[in-house]
């Protein structure tokens, strides 16, 4: 696996166009000739012609000519040109996955962040809406309070970057109140659908690219223990609500995190029609595998305790279960 090399992280745009280093972590001895180290990229300036090509392909992201690609996303070339020489295919990326709560200290490469945000905006959004944004947070007090109000967890105490996933339609609402346009529909339930579903994706494209450097990622569903408080914090404006947050950081090898196993595809695949007894006579197996994973892992019990005990209800979400009102709260009705 390779890892971007640690400096700070831009979190203002700039308008240099240098690609990340990339250095070699040590592996654990399972690991696939796919996830081997790699030798330092020379960097760009060694391949014209790819950076070249690389620029032409953020432009057409943000639509502006090619000379102006490194200003609409700062860095963002540099790394795709850099990532080229990455062996691993998307499906690895994606199958690989894995939760990380252990990172390396140091702050990451300014590439990072934009690269990120690229990545995440090239994500699909329902009519080109685009309902969402990204806080970017570095600030070791600001990620203290923040895991305090999310669950308590060290690795956001740790995190070299945390970044809080919106769902928006204060944007809206402003471009309309400059124009004097009344837009109901920002309060409708279908609209926060779509706000979320488009953070969502966004965050994923985001985890996928980050996995592609060599950086581990973990989300953080605590982003909405309590949101109200949250928003505060961030100091969102009324239309928006944190969706989810994702810790982003280069991975301690000491603790490499495992690929957590599926529900087989018997179960969440359906030809035709939804059929819940042949999914539930394929659980049994799953549910072996699982006990016997997080034995492994120092846990007890198997994967359908914990759903239950998770889906019960009076306080098993942590403040979650008042999302509803806390969506009102923060502007956000979904009539």
């Amino acid at each position: 696996m390779t890892a971007i090399d640690a400096s700070p992280v831009a979190t203002r745009p700039t308008e240099t166009a240098s690609a990340p280093a990339i250095r070699s972590v040590q592996e654990p001895a399972r690991t696939t000739r796919t996830a081997r180290a790699l030798k330092p990229d020379p960097g760009p300036r060694d391949h014209p012609g790819r950076l070249s090509a690389a620029r032409t392909q953020v432009a057409a992201r943000y639509g502006v000519n090619a000379r102006h690609a490194d200003t609409a996303a700062p860095q963002v070339s540099g790394t795709l040109a850099a990532a080229a020489d990455l062996p691993r295919s998307v499906l690895e990326v994606q199958l690989g996955h894995r939760s990380v709560r252990r990172f390396l200290p140091g702050p990451l490469a300014p590439s990072v962040l934009p690269t990120l945000v690229a990545a995440a905006q090239s994500a699909p959004t329902s009519s080109n809406l685009q309902l969402w944004s990204v806080v970017a947070i570095t600030d070791p007090a600001r990620l203290a309070r923040i895991a305090t109000l999310s669950g308590e967890q060290d690795h956001v105490r740790d995190a070299p970057l945390l970044l809080v996933w919106i769902a928006d339609v204060a944007r809206v609402r402003a471009l309309a109140a400059s124009r004097g346009t009344a837009v109901h529909a920002t309060g409708y339930l279908e609209t926060t659908m779509t706000a979320f579903l488009d953070a969502a994706l966004a965050a994923q494209n985001a985890v996928v690219a980050a996995e592609s450097l060599g950086l581990g990622t973990v989300y953080l569903g605590g982003v909405r223990d309590d949101p109200e408080a949250l928003a505060a914090e961030l100091k969102l404006p009324r239309g928006t609500a944190p969706v989810v947050g994702l810790v982003v950081g280069r991975p301690d090898p000491a603790c490499p995190g495992r690929v957590k196993p599926r529900l087989p595809q018997t179960v969440v695949l359906h030809h035709e029609t939804y059929d819940m007894a042949r999914q539930l006579r394929s659980l049994g197996a799953y549910e072996r595998r699982m006990t016997a994973f997080y034995r492994d892992e120092g846990f007890t019990g198997g994967w359908i305790g914990r759903v239950l005990t998770r889906m019960r209800g009076n306080g098993s979400l942590r403040g979650r279960e008042r999302l509803r009102s806390a969506l009102a709260a923060l502007g956000m009705p979904s009539w």
